[in-house]
């Protein structure tokens, strides 16, 4: 009560109208659907940012306040969810929009698996194949709509 009158019986110390997509009593904090920029004070008007996350990778719309970091459904990484995690790919669901890409066992592979004496087969000396580097190509970037 002693704020309002010290307002002059205007607000009470409460903020009734925050700008800039603030929120809270004095306006201290970012609404939530927005996460606040630490290289702006509060008051600026870009200082709370749009958490903007992907329509289909994120399982929600609302960011971690400090990080800008939506929440992201499994498979899915990216601050935004808009990419396919390292070992997925994209698929055509939205409940699930990256599978886990399967993992291919060469014949050569189950033989040593199989082998009880290492380095030796029933056809002879098995010799283990290279294993492939991974492409270190850019992760899959999920499509806005899916086909």
């Amino acid at each position: 009560m002693e704020l309002y009158k010290l307002s002059g019986r205007a607000s009470g110390g409460v903020c009734l109208k925050c700008r800039h997509y603030t929120a809270g009593r004095h306006c201290h904090y970012c609404r939530e659907g927005y996460y606040r920029d630490p290289t702006k004070p509060i008051t600026h008007k870009k200082a709370c940012k749009p958490c903007d996350c992907h329509p289909v990778g994120a399982s929600g719309k609302t960011c971690n306040q400090t990080s800008g970091q939506c929440p992201c459904k499994d498979g899915v990484t990216g601050t935004t969810c808009n990419r396919c995690a390292k070992g997925y790919q994209q698929s055509r669901s939205h409940i699930a929009p990256c599978i886990r890409i399967p993992r291919v066992v060469t014949a050569v592979q189950a033989m040593e698996a199989v082998d009880a004496e290492p380095g030796r087969g029933k056809y002879g000396a098995v010799r283990p194949v290279p294993r492939r580097r991974e492409n270190s190509k850019p992760q899959q970037v999920l499509q806005p709509r899916l086909r």
